[in-house]
């Protein structure tokens, strides 16, 4: 036998070194070892069963001190005025909204009224968040354009926009569309801003390199823009949809021909308060469908995202 057909002495070191490489290799990458977890207890985890109970005793305590018309006495510790004494004719209690909204149901008015406070916040908010987008997309990617306008909408955003409801239902009427071009306004400012700001944030790194490997411009903003702004944008999306809804019961407030707004405001002046909570958990579980809604999309589009960094449900 040849000596060349003998494996040498470091040949042999080498491949015994290998083997024991690859050895804890294995032991270091054993997927058997992984326990794996039990679907229910991923479930309680989830749920996180101490955080519900607290949450839930939280609120009996409320309705409790509500509904036996604690919270109506007053408390004025060390002599200031923190909470104060409530006369009868003006407090409302749980009950009293609950049997307004059981009696609800089959009234056809308050469903045409529900029906136009909601294709208002709807239409506000699709105008306003489709328009802001696209313009904040456009003052981001085009610098000198953004220079030439900047001035006018920080000038328009600084005006409260509040004021403007009254010379809008001059121009518009006292229909719906006085209350969507409000809505729009306010929307408009809310998307805008934090769209343009992602837009000339994103780093320029990434278009360096989406350019070496031959990207067309198309191509750059498909995968390196619009994901670098998604996080702004579904959180200006849920601050939107609830000044919307807002916007809109502001403008109903002002004068209107039917809506919620004008529900509300006829109920408090008659003091039907229970009647007028009612009212406002409506308006409120309605912000909430839209922020699930919105929380929804941004599960779909930002799955690469952890949960604890996901926008948060806004409330009225």
């Amino acid at each position: 036998m040849k000596s060349s057909d003998t494996p040498s002495s470091d040949q042999q070191n080498d491949q015994s070194t290998y083997s024991q490489e690859s050895d804890s290799a294995s032991e270091r990458f054993d997927m058997s070892s992984i326990v794996e977890v039990p679907r229910w207890q991923r479930i309680l985890k989830a749920i996180d069963l101490p955080v519900q109970l607290m949450r839930i005793g939280l609120l009996v305590l409320i309705l409790w001190a509500w509904e036996s018309r604690t919270i109506f006495k007053g408390w004025s510790p060390f002599g200031f005025e923190l909470f104060p004494e409530i006369i009868p004719l003006f407090q409302g209690v749980p009950s009293e909204a609950w049997d307004f909204l059981v009696d609800i149901w089959d009234d056809s008015l308050f469903w045409g009224d529900f029906w136009v406070t909601l294709q208002e916040a709807l239409l506000g908010f699709v105008i306003g968040s489709g328009s802001g987008f696209l313009v904040g997309l456009l003052l981001g990617s085009f610098r000198k354009v953004a220079k030439v306008f900047s001035p006018f909408l920080i000038f328009t955003n600084a005006v409260p926009k509040i004021a403007l409801a009254p010379i809008l239902i001059l121009w518009y009427g006292v229909d719906i569309a006085s209350k969507v071009a409000l809505a729009t306004i306010i929307v408009f400012f809310i998307v805008q801003i934090p769209v343009q700001a992602a837009v000339s944030g994103v780093d320029p790194d990434l278009d360096v390199v989406a350019t070496s490997m031959g990207a067309t411009q198309f191509q750059k903003f498909r995968f390196v823009v619009i994901p670098g702004i998604l996080g702004p944008l579904f959180g200006a999306l849920r601050l939107s949809s609830i000044y919307s809804i807002l916007a809109v019961v502001l403008g109903e407030f002002i004068v209107s021909k039917r809506g919620l707004g004008q529900r509300l405001l006829y109920e408090t002046n008659n003091f039907g308060m229970g009647k007028a909570i009612g009212l406002i958990t409506i308006l409120a579980g309605l912000a909430l469908v839209f922020n699930a809604i919105i929380g929804m999309m941004e599960r779909r589009f930002l799955r690469w995202q952890d949960s604890e960094a996901r926008g948060k449900v806004i409330s009225l």
